[in-house]
């Protein structure tokens, strides 16, 4: 979130920089309000967290992706994934849960609300029941994925999709991470919505391996099934978001990893 604060060291976050301009300083500050661990700490109180807390949900961007906001407020829940809220005319959808606060709430409701909340599979769900009581809104997951915390949820996706919501938003089935993984495909401007499918790390694509909980087969297997979309934007629930020149440079971005990971697994088979 404050990339000229913030860096990585040994795997971990730290603070390699203090901000020198006022806009490093509020992207410090929405990244210490966001902190799902409360790690990130200030010598004296800032005297400006109140106004760095009205600026949530944040515009990704206002020009090419009007309407699409991070919603900050990482939850340890979700392991500190990223949510998302998609403005749209048909109903407002927020993309996997923060941590709920009723300073979040007021402000996604001055923005129209929320009429669908998409889980994008089970590790990401956080505070989702106060969420859906806050804005009496439809939660969405797939039966693969459903728990005894989510067993409530108002609509369970069964099968392999894709399915639709509304005229330009499909959910595409993505197995592998877990079971009932699924993406968010918002047409209009060409972004997925990837939860732990498919993220970018420093050192480019990954599927986080160590943390999968089906199979990383499968997973890859899925992650080729994205070659066959119109999308230049990934929005991950964790590392860096993604944008694209165009198809044919996330195409053969894609096709690249895919077969690394292939030739490495099947490497690794023999050996066995």
């Amino acid at each position: 979130m404050a990339p000229q604060v913030f860096t990585r060291v040994g795997g971990m976050s730290a603070v390699y920089k203090q901000p020198t301009c006022k806009d490093d300083r509020l992207k410090a500050l929405q990244a210490l309000i966001s902190c799902p661990t409360n790690s990130i700490r200030t010598e004296v109180p800032p005297p400006d967290i109140l106004e760095a807390q009205k600026t949530f949900p944040i515009p990704i961007d206002e020009k090419k992706l009007p309407g699409v906001y991070h919603c900050g407020y990482h939850s340890s829940k979700s392991y500190g994934a990223s949510s998302y809220l998609i403005i749209h005319p048909d109903g407002n959808i927020l993309i996997d849960s923060p941590k709920f606060t009723e300073r979040l709430a007021r402000k996604i409701e001055e923005l129209g609300g929320v009429c669908y909340m998409f889980l994008t599979h089970k590790d990401d769900v956080a505070d989702h029941g106060k969420w859906s009581k806050r804005f009496c809104c439809d939660r969405i997951l797939h039966s693969g994925d459903v728990e005894a915390c989510t067993a409530d949820v108002e609509t369970k996706l069964d099968g392999n999709g894709p399915w639709r919501l509304g005229q330009d938003i499909m959910l595409i089935h993505t197995p592998g991470h877990t079971e009932g993984s699924v993406c968010l495909f918002y047409m209009p401007l060409k972004i997925l919505f990837t939860g732990d499918h498919l993220l970018m790390r420093e050192s480019g694509l990954d599927i986080v391996e160590m943390y999968n909980r089906y199979s990383v087969g499968t997973q890859l297997d899925s992650v080729k099934k994205l070659l066959d979309l119109d999308f230049n934007w990934i929005m991950p629930g964790h590392g860096r978001r993604i944008e694209f020149k165009d198809i044919e440079e996330k195409n053969a971005i894609l096709e690249a990893f895919v077969e690394e990971k292939y030739a490495h697994y099947s490497s690794v088979k023999n050996k066995w």
